[in-house]
């Protein structure tokens, strides 16, 4: 764990990879003996037993402001730490974190892709899905970018700063950064498909070889693209020259292009209590229906076994491996909370990149099988008590994703022993990945404890921002 202090801004960081590689083992603090939890809320709260990173908070809520971020790419993570400490909010912090994690982490994230969002307005005290899948569209399954246009409506519905401030520090990256131990993984993993592609190749494979990690990769073309993104908004995409450059490389109607919209729709939700577990509601699995039968007709099963019936239920569709996916979760010093996943369709893509953008061509899913976003939250007081996203590595089936959520969330809130549950139901070789912020709230003393935890399989990163109000 480090933790660092700088004109009242503390923040605290939880990595599973620090310097050595190894997880990061962080004390729980444990709780006084007077003050009763209530149990509907304590029963999320995950152990940290769980991943191998996690930070542990206590604080009585409204006094000091404290803000959470989790990505499953360090330098995202960084980013939406940098977004809250200058003034932003939970959509500004998710979007600046997205567009980064579309540099850093192109193989699960990119322009020319898309995700599901699950985002919880405090002050409105309502969860919504915003649905920007990037759908099968153009030859050989080529996807509608969907991506621009999702994260410009996120920040909108829960931002507060300008669009520009979410883009510059991805325009930043894309000129020079290190590549991440995550990113260095999938390109091992997808070098003969990337040689197989000139501008591809140039940028990933520069002497024949998969980039290192630590290795600098520059991303010139990229950097310009953001800056046509940066200044003209998403109408770079939808309706300028970059969305026609991607519709023809893609095949894509153009037309289509222009007209995509993100989707807000309800959440597929789960009642406890005063609270509710929300996931991401897609019209194309009816999963807010199939949800409430799998946890009907699952009652009498144990925890783990429900949980998993639940996790067919969100969403995983077809069969064999599913699409590799990353994600990121935001808790703002004002209760919002928001967890996203995103996903190219494949490796990379389609391992080709589109001609003078930087942009890698995306193929389309028609599911959420690559990543499970999830929050609970109160909508009575307008608060988030728990933010996860879990993503699919590529190789571990259609159901990794929900798989990984449910079972770090489910067992907890039924069997009310978060800590005995994770460690039956989560193993270390299970699949997917999850990384989360968990919270619960004394009802007597108002003392709210925070735990972030960074699955160490997704190389991911969690930070606390604690600033003065």
């Amino acid at each position: 764990m480090t933790e660092t202090s700088l004109l009242g801004l503390r923040t605290v960081t939880s990595s599973a990879h620090r310097g050595t590689g190894q997880p990061v083992k962080m004390p729980v603090r444990a709780p006084h003996s007077t003050r009763r939890i209530w149990q509907g809320l304590g029963a999320i709260a995950i152990a940290a037993s769980l991943v191998g990173g996690c930070v542990n908070t206590k604080y009585r809520t409204g006094a000091p402001s404290q803000s959470f971020v989790a990505a499953d790419e360090p330098r995202a993570a960084e980013i939406g730490r940098d977004i809250i400490a200058q003034g932003g909010k939970a959509g500004d912090a998710a979007t600046a974190m997205a567009m980064a994690m579309a540099v850093t982490l192109p193989s699960r994230v990119g322009m020319t892709g898309g995700g599901v969002c699950v985002v919880f307005d405090a002050a409105k005290k309502d969860t919504r899905t915003l649905d920007f899948l990037p759908r099968p569209a153009g030859a050989g399954g080529a996807a509608l970018p969907g991506f621009l246009r999702g994260v410009y409506a996120l920040q909108a519905s829960t931002g507060a700063m300008r669009w520009e401030q979410a883009v510059v520090p991805a325009e930043q990256l894309a000129r020079s950064t290190p590549v991440s131990r995550a990113l260095a993984r999938d390109l091992a993993d997808s070098a003969a498909r990337l040689s197989a592609d000139p501008e591809a190749r140039r940028v990933f494979l520069p002497t024949g070889a998969p980039l290192a990690e630590g290795a600098p990769l520059s991303q010139p073309e990229l950097a310009a693209t953001l800056s046509q993104v940066r200044r003209s908004g998403i109408a770079a995409m939808y309706g300028g020259p970059l969305g026609g450059a991607v519709a023809q490389a893609a095949a894509i109607d153009p037309a289509a292009v222009r007209g995509f919209q993100p989707r807000w729709t309800g959440t597929a939700a789960i009642p406890l209590g005063i609270v509710s577990m929300h996931f991401a509601q897609l019209p194309e699995t009816n999963n807010g229906a199939a949800l409430t039968a799998a946890w009907s007709a699952a009652a009498d099963l144990p925890s783990d076994q429900r949980a998993a019936r639940v996790a067919q239920a969100l969403g995983a569709t077809g069969s064999g491996a599913s699409a590799p996916g990353a994600g990121l979760v935001v808790i703002d010093h004002e209760e919002n909370g928001v967890a996203c996943s995103f996903t190219m369709g494949a490796p990379f893509g389609s391992g080709r990149m589109v001609p003078g953008t930087g942009l890698l061509a995306a193929r389309g899913v028609d599911g959420a099988g690559f990543g499970a976003p999830g929050l609970l939250t109160n909508a009575i007081v307008g608060r988030t008590q728990f933010a996860g996203a879990a993503s699919a590595a590529g190789n571990d089936g259609p159901a990794a994703a929900p798989a990984a959520l449910l079972t770090a969330a489910l067992p907890a809130a039924l069997d009310k022993e978060p800590g005995a549950a994770i460690r039956v139901s989560r193993a270390v070789s299970g699949p997917g990945r999850a990384t989360f912020v968990t919270c619960q709230t004394s009802m007597e003393s108002g003392w709210k404890e925070c735990q972030i935890a960074a699955d160490p399989r997704a190389h991911a990163l969690g930070m606390l921002v604690e600033t003065e109000r």
